[in-house]
């Protein structure tokens, strides 16, 4: 570099080029979950277009700073890289809308805008998308008005950063804020009836009916309402296997894959404030739904506090090796299941020797529970009622032949 370069580039440093790295690392990470909450591949590509030209203005300040070289390739990628790829995911939300508008899904409106319309205004995470738009403009007035100063680059770029981070925060909530919910079905079948006695607690409902030796503990699937597995749990207990439905935080069973071994403690230790707290079960089981069943097996497998007599499967796999007795139970109709991820759990040897699968034929993956379609999944040729019912019936004649 020349003297004039050298006066032009000296508030680049190799911690300024590192904290410029925090707002790449926070808005691929906000692309991401948006991609998981949307699925649109276009917008993914425009991320990561984004992010690789972020990457390279980081990578441009790291060799200024480190050796003194202004690399013009690396700052023709970020101008072109970078509106690109914010192009593109613009493109993805304007084709997804038009795309559901002229498929007949945007009767009452767009479920694309809809859902945008939804995250960007779900509170609290509105308050942090309006810190994180603040802060890119006023990223974007510090840019134009201050100079070329250490000062004034360290300024920006944690105003940058603090933006970002704000966004990736929004982001978050809204993923763990948008999730299925129990249809009317579910809610009453969390009421009580003449042969089953339902009891809410503290994270979880009881359902006790006839039966006084099995119980199931039940982890729902991810992002899924606890109370749509109540019809299945109604069937069960009427059944007599009595069934204890978790409520998970954020709806995510492996935020508290351990709750099991607490109900299961209050119970036998008798401080359980619930109906059939009194009952002397014989045999314990766990089952979960989706990624429920893959926190159920953690638990059993990883955590020996205590010996359970089965696991039970619906939709799910479990990701170590399981060596109690393990029921399966899948619908045909399936798109949610990851066909790979379950051929590899047989691979890897994770399903115990004593391993039963069953198959609902016309079954779909959402359900087993009533929180109505669930996006990538199949359609069902039988009903919600008919799956549940045979899935209660694989279920119950599995224990009793345990």
């Amino acid at each position: 570099m020349n003297h004039t370069e050298t006066e032009k580039y000296k508030g680049f440093t190799v911690g300024l080029a590192l904290l410029d790295a925090l707002p790449v690392l926070f808005f691929l990470l906000s692309g991401v979950v948006i991609y998981m909450l949307w699925g649109s591949r276009l917008f993914l590509g425009g991320v990561a277009a984004a992010t690789i030209g972020g990457a390279s203005k980081v990578l441009w300040k790291l060799i200024v700073a480190a050796k003194g070289k202004d690399v013009q390739g690396l700052t023709k990628a970020f101008r072109v890289l970078m509106p690109a790829g914010f192009t593109m995911m613009l493109l993805s939300l304007v084709t997804g809308i038009v795309s559901d508008l002229i498929s007949g899904d945007g009767a009452s409106g767009s479920p694309t805008l809809d859902g945008f319309l939804q995250g960007i205004t779900m509170m609290p995470a509105a308050l942090f998308f309006a810190a994180g738009i603040c802060g890119l403009c006023l990223m974007g007035w510090l840019g134009r008005h201050m100079d070329n100063s250490a000062r004034s680059n360290w300024i920006e770029e944690i105003t940058n950063c603090l933006a970002q981070l704000a966004i990736l925060i929004g982001v978050i909530i809204v993923y763990f804020g948008i999730y299925y919910h129990a249809d009317a079905a579910a809610l009453d079948a969390v009421m009580s009836t003449d042969t089953v006695t339902v009891t809410e607690a503290d994270r979880m409902y009881c359902f006790d009916g006839s039966g006084t030796d099995e119980v199931i503990i039940f982890y729902p699937g991810a992002k899924v309402e606890a109370e749509s597995y109540a019809p299945l749990m109604q069937m069960l207990a009427e059944g007599g296997v009595d069934c204890c439905l978790c409520s998970m935080p954020l709806n995510f069973a492996l935020f508290d894959k351990g709750l099991a071994d607490e109900i299961r403690a209050e119970i036998e230790d008798g401080n359980a404030p619930y109906a059939g707290a009194d009952n002397d079960y014989k045999k314990w089981y766990l089952c979960g739904h989706s990624l429920g069943g893959v926190a159920a097996s953690m638990l059993a497998a990883v955590d020996k506090s205590y010996d359970w007599d089965g696991l039970i499967f619906l939709a799910s796999y479990p990701q170590v090796k399981v060596e109690i007795p393990a029921l399966s139970i899948y619908g045909t109709e399936d798109k949610v299941l990851a066909a790979g991820d379950y051929s590899k759990a047989e691979t890897k040897g994770y399903w115990p020797e004593n391993f039963t699968e069953k198959v609902i034929q016309g079954g779909n993956h959402a359900q087993f529970g009533s929180y109505g379609a669930q996006k990538g999944d199949g359609q069902a040729s039988i009903t919600a009622i008919e799956q549940q019912m045979q899935t209660s019936e694989e279920i119950i004649r599995w224990i009793e032949n345990q």
